[in-house]
């Protein structure tokens, strides 16, 4: 028991514990007489008591044996029914003729030509999986999987070569019927290159759908109900996670065909106009911006400086100071004419007064049938009392 240092100074003790007594230790003596036969019969019984054979166990040949999984370590993520079809948007956007002409997929395509079967131009899919338009896809895409898309999407652009890992565009769909040689140096008469006719500016319903060009593509081509001569979309240009610039094959200049699509709302949610229509309002934006913040540098879609355009100011006259220029012209006109200072006093003055009222923009009230309106009758008191005096 523990006893405080408190209560052991005034004299009280713990009591002692108890000690069991220690076990004597027994000295077996080794045996070292020799086994008789009783004694080794009697192991053999027992060992025979305790044999496996009365075990509850199955025999060794019903017993199935479990193999061990020898695949990967991690399960394979289950693909959606449509990552198929993103896979095939996202390739042919590397195909297309603005591809072949723009300098940065032509320098891409170059870089990764190869031969296969005695034929040029095929592109490996190991290559294809490092793009951009593709490595963009969740889940991640294989090699399988390209080919995969390919064979199940019947195109009849794009072929793979004997062994299925490598594709190439098919030499007589290039270049297209429609699509000049010199695409990018093409302009119309209002200034518009070849493809900026054929572009339109999209927000999706998304905030991040943009940063994958494969998926834009893709819902326009199954969700947009775009006209066929706008297929197969030729780029997508991403500008922010939410936006982008998607080059078509067809016009879309045309009033009349594009108003009946917009009128669709297709695909929903979307917000969507002509590339042409958001260069007008983005340099609206720009203008108003530079007049509220004048010393902000901001510069236009292409590179261009924003100047805020000078209004013409315009002086709108009065009745009265439109009466007096009258009555200057007509002074100038007569000049030969001597006429009596008295009548032209008033004139004179109200004329005085009009140019004042134009200056100091102030309003100058209606005129009277003499030509006189109220506040010039008050400047000009002698017509107004011989008036009163006559009437007296």
């Amino acid at each position: 028991m523990f006893v405080p240092r408190a209560l052991r100074l005034k004299g009280v003790r713990e009591p002692e514990r108890s000690r069991k007594p220690p076990v004597k230790k027994s000295h077996i003596k080794p045996n070292t007489e020799p086994e008789t036969e009783s004694s080794i019969d009697e192991v053999i019984t027992a060992m025979r008591r305790t044999s496996t054979s009365h075990s509850t166990l199955p025999p060794p040949e019903q017993i199935e044996s479990t193999k061990a999984f020898s695949g990967p370590r991690y399960t394979a993520p289950t693909i959606p029914s449509d990552y198929l079809g993103k896979l095939f948007c996202g390739i042919e956007l590397l195909f297309t003729d603005h591809a072949h002409q723009h300098k940065d997929g032509s320098r891409w395509l170059e870089k990764h030509y190869r031969v296969a079967d005695g034929e040029e131009k095929y592109v490996h899919l190991s290559a294809i999986l490092e793009h951009p338009n593709i490595s963009t896809l969740k889940p991640e895409a294989t090699q399988l999987l390209l080919r995969q898309a390919i064979q199940e999407s019947g195109s009849d652009t794009l072929e793979l070569s004997e062994s299925g890992y490598l594709v190439r565009r098919r030499p007589s769909t290039y270049p297209l019927r429609f699509v000049p040689s010199d695409s990018f140096s093409v302009f119309n008469d209002d200034g518009l290159s070849f493809w900026d006719q054929r572009t339109i500016y999209v927000e999706p319903h998304t905030r991040d759908l943009c940063k994958t060009p494969a998926r834009v593509a893709y819902w326009l081509k199954t969700h947009g109900q775009m006209k066929e001569k706008w297929f197969p979309i030729q780029a997508v240009h991403t500008i922010y996670n939410s936006c982008a610039f998607v080059v078509l094959s067809g016009n879309v200049t045309h009033q009349g065909v594009w108003q009946k699509w917009r009128e669709l709302d297709k695909p929903e949610h979307w917000k969507i106009m002509t590339k042409v229509e958001h260069t007008k309002r983005t340099i609206e934006y720009l203008v108003e911006l530079k007049k509220a913040k004048p010393w902000l540098k901001t510069k236009g879609p292409n590179g261009e400086t924003i100047e805020v355009p000078q209004e013409p100011i315009v002086k709108q006259l009065t009745p009265a100071a439109t009466i007096a220029q009258d009555d200057a012209t007509n002074r100038k006109r007569k000049r030969g004419k001597r006429k009596d200072k008295s009548t032209n006093e008033p004139r004179n003055r109200i004329a005085n007064h009009a140019e004042a009222a134009d200056e100091d923009d102030i309003h100058v009230g209606p005129v009277d049938k003499d030509g006189i309106n109220g506040e010039a009758q008050e400047l000009t008191h002698e017509p107004q009392n011989k008036k009163l005096k006559a009437s007296g």
